[in-house]
């Protein structure tokens, strides 16, 4: 494979497995491309792979071919000098003519019919080798076709994977453009936009953009609610510190606050996470109904700029969020 081909395809790779933020069902076509790629990146390492294991096997058989071929000339050399011998020793006159004693005539007899028996020896050896030899040259042609079939599927399924880059890369213009107009919005809105590096949940969800929706008391929602099953991790969106508090009207929650002083407010959770330094991704707690949301477990999150007055969370979590409506 040219490097060009690997770059392209660690580049694939990256964009398939590293978990950039999503917007599943407002980018049409964006999950469903991300799926199809990964799933050729599959296909595609599956016939390289078997491509190169049949690339080793033909480099094994044709030094056994080459090895073999040597044997077979060789042995083709004894065969050839064997049938001179036997054609020179027909012509000569019979030891026991020759020979003026009988003993050294019957010696030279047995020692000439030995001699016919190693050539025929290397006769037989010639055939067998010649033999094998046929074997693995029809066997290796075999798998040379077997290669050359899986090298046409090789360029074949990458091909498949430029073609799905291409479909990723226009959906990922598209997912993009609409992060840029989410922004856009919360500023006229007179909120933030903020870049998490997480969902807060870790699992099935959904909400929608009910900032400013009336609660009880005359209050306005200040958050966004996202609804789940109890239990479903929430992981932390930003690296930070976690303290862990409950209250009367959320119950069990969670406080994060980053670096740069924004914080952060989670809760109705069924239990509590890790907490004190975090890292994005950590899980903090877990999704519940404690407080006031009693038979309806979701996720009540805030989140306030510099530890001040909330802003509309929404289009910031709608990003990295799945189930954003």
């Amino acid at each position: 494979m040219t490097r060009s081909v690997r770059l392209a395809l660690i580049a694939l790779l990256l964009l398939v497995s590293v978990g950039v933020p999503v917007l599943a069902q407002q980018t049409p076509g964006l999950e469903e491309a991300r799926t199809q790629a990964g799933e050729l990146t599959a296909e595609f390492h599956r016939l390289e792979s078997a491509h190169l294991e049949a690339e080793d096997r033909l480099e094994e058989n044709r030094a056994r071919t080459a090895d073999l071929r040597a044997e077979v000339d060789l042995l083709k050399k004894a065969v050839i000098t064997t049938a001179v011998s036997g054609f020179t020793r027909s012509l000569e006159v019979p030891e026991v003519v020759k020979s003026g004693s009988p003993v050294d005539a019957v010696r030279a007899d047995a020692l000439g019919d030995a001699a016919i028996g190693a050539d025929d020896d290397a006769i037989d050896s010639y055939s067998t080798a010649l033999a094998d030899l046929r074997l693995l040259e029809g066997q290796l042609a075999v798998e040379e076709e077997a290669a050359r079939a899986l090298h046409d599927e090789v360029k074949v399924a990458y091909e498949e994977i430029i073609v799905e880059l291409e479909r990723l890369e226009a959906a990922e213009v598209e997912r993009l453009a609409l992060v840029a107009k989410r922004a856009e919005e919360a500023k006229r809105n007179g909120g933030v936009f903020f870049e998490l590096e997480f969902c807060p949940l870790a699992g099935a969800h959904t909400f929608i953009d009910s900032w400013g929706f009336a609660r009880s008391g005359g209050r306005r929602h200040k958050g966004v609610d996202m609804m789940a099953k109890t239990g479903v991790p929430i992981v932390a969106p930003l690296d930070g510190t976690v303290a862990h508090r409950s209250n009367r009207v959320g119950g069990r929650s969670f406080h994060l606050t980053t670096a740069d002083g924004t914080y952060m407010y989670g809760t109705h959770l069924s239990a509590y996470g890790k907490s004190g330094e975090v890292n994005a991704g950590d899980i903090i707690g877990y999704v519940g109904d404690d407080g006031n949301a009693a038979g309806l477990p979701h996720l009540h999150l805030e989140i306030h700029p510099k530890k001040g007055s909330p802003t509309n969370p929404y289009p910031s979590v709608a990003v990295v969020c799945e189930g954003a409506t």
